[in-house]
């Protein structure tokens, strides 16, 4: 997707001026026309990993908010040459830390709030609201408006118009000032978002204050401590808060690649007598494999017995009704190259026995690469049929993953999220009981 602009440059005005310049702007204009009747969507946005490119001179400016193929390639390099662990994902701490110790005191263009992809503005938002922090803790509120209108692909359409706002700060300022911003432009009718483009350990107390006032939310459980991001769900299911994880949204080839495996009729008893389940995940970041795993259990009616976390991996046990047990495992692995999101699967193995004859035994591979397939079919699984998947692990940005949850309009938990959570924050909770 191509980024936008606004039409305009974003004018910069007092706080106290904003909702009243609002209204004009639609008063102005033709008498049916008020903007557009979809939605409010407000994105925190730190963009921390370009603001540090761009300030240490690894990147041009402007700062735009939007992850690029540059950044992405300058960062994987960046961890390489200084020694990072291959593991390090680009939105670490480790990979901030060092770079926030180089950084320049100059000024760079900030166009966050006003740079958006089209896959997000073509869905018509009525009204964007950018929370925008600032790397220099000294920074003050700025606050900018202006009207925007979606380009058009087809001649002759009438673009829906909408209007955006960005609060630009540092997270104490945003924290005592732009929340109050906020509160002043929420438009009563029309549902709202918030998309959490930030790591869930971060400004607590900023993303409690968007729960509490019923916000759908948006979040990416790969961005924060796993402790920090399940304890985050946890709280939300409880609270039945509408949550979409973008960590959630990223497993779907896995699991559509995996009910496809089952979904001849002639493959549906392997499922009873599945022993053993190991999933390779890039780095140490547990959430997704859990998701993976708590899912299938869900699914096959299994109930959590026990977790033991050990040096290398996770062991996690299960029970059927009947009192069997299903042994799983959840994998790191060095990698060959940084990775953008920590904990991605790159691997899954289901080995079902439905005999002590090894040759009527199945082992089930779902691998993102042919050589991730080749190292799961390691471990005297030769002797068992053999059902081997490649899925597609294709790089998607957050701002289209957004789009379509946007597009789906889920006011809602989906129930199968729901069920998946509940039992990855047991697992969790148990790790060092």
């Amino acid at each position: 997707m191509k980024p936008q602009l606004t039409l305009q440059t974003p004018l910069e005005l007092p706080k106290e001026e904003i909702s009243n310049y609002l209204n004009q702007l639609w008063i102005s204009e033709e008498n049916d026309n008020s903007g557009a009747n979809t939605f409010t969507l407000m994105i925190w946005q730190p963009a921390w990993l370009e603001q540090c490119l761009v300030q240490t001179g690894l990147i041009n400016g402007p700062i735009t908010g939007n992850l690029t193929s540059e950044i992405i390639a300058v960062a994987k390099k960046y961890i390489l040459e200084a020694g990072l662990p291959l593991t390090t994902s680009l939105n670490s701490d480790e990979l901030l830390h060092l770079l926030r110790a180089n950084l320049s005191k100059k000024e760079f263009e900030d166009f966050r709030g006003q740079f958006f992809e089209s896959s997000i503005s073509t869905l018509n938002p009525r009204r964007l609201i950018t929370l925008a922090p600032t790397l220099n803790q000294k920074s003050e509120i700025k606050t900018f408006v202006s009207a925007y209108c979606p380009l058009s692909e087809s001649p002759g359409v009438q673009p829906i118009c909408g209007d955006l706002v960005v609060i630009r700060g540092d997270s104490n300022a945003i924290k005592n000032n732009g929340l109050r911003i906020i509160d002043g432009l929420s438009i009563t009718d029309l549902p709202s978002w918030l998309w959490w483009n930030g790591s869930l350990d971060e400004s607590p107390e900023i993303f409690d204050y968007f729960v509490k006032n019923g916000q759908r939310l948006i979040i990416d459980t790969a961005f924060g401590t796993p402790k920090r991001c399940l304890k985050v769900l946890d709280q939300l299911k409880k609270e039945k808060k509408a949550i979409n994880d973008l960590n959630w949204v990223r497993l779907k080839s896995w699991r559509e690649s995996l009910a496809m495996i089952f979904d001849p009729p002639s493959r549906r008893p392997i499922l009873e007598h599945i022993t053993d389940i190991d999933v390779d995940i890039v780095g140490d970041h547990v959430v997704q494999a859990l998701f993976l795993i708590s899912w299938i259990s869900d699914r096959l009616g299994w109930s959590f017995a026990k977790v033991k976390k050990e040096k290398e991996s996770v062991k996690i046990e299960f029970e059927r009704e009947n009192g069997q047990k299903i042994f799983s495992s959840i994998n790191p692995l060095p990698v060959g190259i940084p990775s953008i999101h920590s904990g991605q699967i790159i691997g899954l193995r289901l080995i079902s026995k439905i005999s002590e004859v090894p040759k009527n035994n199945t082992c089930i591979i779902l691998g993102c690469e042919s050589v991730e397939c080749m190292r799961l079919e390691a471990g005297g699984m030769a002797d068992m049929q053999l059902i081997e998947q490649v899925v597609s692990n294709s790089f998607s940005s957050s701002e289209s993953e957004v789009s379509k949850l946007l597009g789906s309009s889920r006011g809602k938990t989906s129930p199968l999220f729901e069920n998946t959570i509940k039992i990855a924050f047991q697992i969790f909770n148990n790790f060092n009981n």
